[in-house]
């Protein structure tokens, strides 16, 4: 896709790009996310008002003949409210969790469009040299309160799928090409609900403005990180040692998911990465706005 000439053209495959996921938009959502165009609301607000391609009902902007979309985004942002209070009412496995640095949520519901049977998607960075012990622990805590996805229970469940620890939190290497929108787009939305801010992973990650130049990332989440009573015992050399035994036992299992899926860029395992996806849609994702654009 040739990037937009026009600030309307740009307007109108942003507006494309949410029709992909079925998912009307409002003009604040717009000037956020405006695709490879910099522009302030008014200006958007002026783009939409005239071009016929687009209709608006209760505050939403979406592509003529699709109204029956405001229904369904109201019906997805209640689902939303249901998966954030939850959240927040287990936030206490982060506490317990040691080594700990940051949680955000992903996906759907920091998108803002979950469905009924959608899981909770975290990102979760752990500290330095303490990844394999980070997901252990919440790993284990997040079963015993069955709140972890598996096998056939997903509803409302944390989906730990992604890891990362520093000092490795750049994600370009992970783009697809010829350009990746879905991941720069999931950057974006990545939501913070737990512990240290958001700065460092946006810092590492400044090709994102590329996509989208109005970007203005949330940094701070709503609940501090707090001391940890595991992490003062494993913080020395049974640390070490727990994590080197964690660490070879996670990797051989991985290894084994990793070569069993078609997708090469839906696992990556490696010290400081570990991204386990039944599948990866970005190409789809892609290949259907393009499709949409050129309609």
């Amino acid at each position: 896709m040739q990037k937009p000439k026009s600030l309307s053209q740009a307007v109108y495959i942003t507006i494309c790009w949410f029709d992909t996921f079925e998912q009307p938009v409002s003009a604040e959502e717009i000037h956020r996310y405006l695709f490879f165009h910099k522009a302030n609301l008014t200006e958007i607000k002026t783009c939409l008002k005239k071009d016929k391609r687009i209709s608006k009902s209760f505050g939403f902007y979406f592509l003529r003949g699709k109204n029956a979309l405001v229904v369904k985004r109201c019906q997805r942002q209640y689902q939303a409210g249901k998966l954030w209070r939850k959240i927040f009412a287990k936030s206490f496995l982060f506490n317990w969790t040691p080594f700990l640095s940051t949680v955000a949520v992903g996906n759907t519901l920091a998108m803002g469009w979950p469905k009924k049977n959608s899981d909770i998607d975290l990102l979760i960075i752990a500290k330095k040299n303490r990844l394999f012990t980070t997901r252990l622990f919440l790993t284990f805590f997040s079963h015993i309160f069955r709140l972890r996805r598996h096998s056939k229970k997903v509803a409302g469940r944390f989906c730990l799928s992604f890891f990362l620890t520093r000092p490795d939190l750049k994600l370009k290497k992970l783009l697809i090409k010829p350009y990746d929108p879905y991941l720069a787009f999931w950057l974006a939305t990545l939501t913070p609900v737990y512990g240290e801010n958001m700065k460092k992973i946006i810092e590492d990650n400044k090709w994102i403005s590329s996509y989208f130049p109005n970007f203005n990332p949330k940094l701070k989440s709503k609940r501090p990180k707090q001391n940890n009573w595991l992490e003062k015992i494993l913080n020395g050399k049974l640390g070490n040692l727990l994590e080197k035994i964690l660490k070879r036992w996670q990797v051989k299992r991985a290894q084994k998911k990793q070569s069993s899926n078609e997708e090469e860029s839906a696992v990556v395992i490696s010290e400081t990465i570990l991204k386990f996806h039944e599948s990866d849609r970005r190409r789809e994702f892609l290949n259907a706005w393009e499709k949409k654009v050129k309609a």
